[in-house]
């Protein structure tokens, strides 16, 4: 086995370059946008969401303050997952379960057959998705579960880790100006530029802590 890839959701990729803290992300895993994969249909999905915003038709508060030409840009860049790279049985199965889509059922089901060819050290999925977390908790494939057990981090680990290595004040000045993007990390930088490390870092916590609640062992341990 070597080295290792990690797959992100739409989501996250949305998110992390609204925040400008893509490329400062994925240092933190020691690894490079060559082992950043993500869904094919992500740049048709972000470009179709640009267009909306452009003409005016978007309905979601929280989309106006993506920034699209740079999660656009990032999805053209990294590698890609096909639909036709999966296990068209193990797709298909997800998919029948409630609260995982298409692009989340093609995830999933490449991430577990890379974990069964074990031809990596690690592999991890980074979802922005909590639904499709807890959806995923749900499966009734305790195989499946086990080969997921903590290998998915949320959002909110990784706004976590990145204050924990670049620093409060560096993280929240990123965030704050666009925290209305998404509606948990407007909580957590709920005072803006004057939220404190005590808050912001209590409610990152506890939203990890209840999702962790939510999902079994799915989620990383991390923080712990």
């Amino acid at each position: 086995m070597t080295g290792c890839i990690y797959c992100i959701d739409n989501d996250i990729i949305k998110k992390l370059a609204t925040f400008e803290l893509f490329d400062e992300t994925i240092n933190l895993f020691n690894t490079n946008p060559g082992k950043i994969n993500i869904l094919k249909t992500a740049q048709y999905k972000f470009y179709g969401d640009w267009e909306k915003l452009r003409k005016g038709k978007v309905k979601n508060v929280e989309d106006q303050f993506i920034n699209y030409e740079k999660t656009v840009q990032l999805a053209k860049d990294l590698p890609h997952i096909s639909r036709t790279e999966v296990d068209v049985g193990l797709f298909a199965h997800l998919l029948s379960f409630e609260g995982i889509n298409e692009g989340e059922a093609t995830l999933a089901s490449y991430v577990i057959e890379v974990i069964q060819k074990g031809e990596f050290t690690e592999i991890l999925i980074l979802t922005g998705d909590k639904d499709f977390l807890k959806a995923l908790a749900k499966v009734e494939l305790y195989d499946i579960q086990a080969l997921l057990t903590h290998k998915l981090w949320c959002l909110e680990q990784l706004i976590l880790k990145n204050i924990k290595v670049y620093g409060f004040e560096f993280v929240r000045n990123k965030i704050v100006p666009v925290r209305e993007c998404d509606k948990a990390i407007k909580a957590i930088f709920g005072s803006g530029m004057v939220s404190t490390p005590e808050n912001s870092l209590s409610t990152l916590n506890n939203y990890i802590e209840e999702l962790r609640d939510q999902t079994g062992n799915l989620l990383h341990p991390y923080p712990n």
